[in-house]
């Protein structure tokens, strides 16, 4: 569910089209590697992205669960 997915992006692709509706997504380009990846933030928590050596290696989630 929040597993980071690569993503293609072409001269043509917009912000618009990659949306999908009543998510909030987070999209990491890493210029090292020169990919993009497309992930999906948790409704209540933290997310945090991860480098090593210069390149996106991990993303952590400190997911929370709102109580009333």
């Amino acid at each position: 569910m929040y597993n980071p997915r690569e993503i293609n992006l072409s001269k043509d692709t917009t912000i618009e089209q990659a949306m999908e509706p009543d998510k909030i997504q987070i999209i990491v380009l890493d210029g090292s590697q020169g990919t993009a990846h497309v992930l999906e933030a948790p409704e209540h928590g933290k997310t945090i992205i991860q480098t090593a050596k210069g390149s996106f290696a991990r993303v952590d989630h400190e997911i929370g669960f709102k109580i009333k």
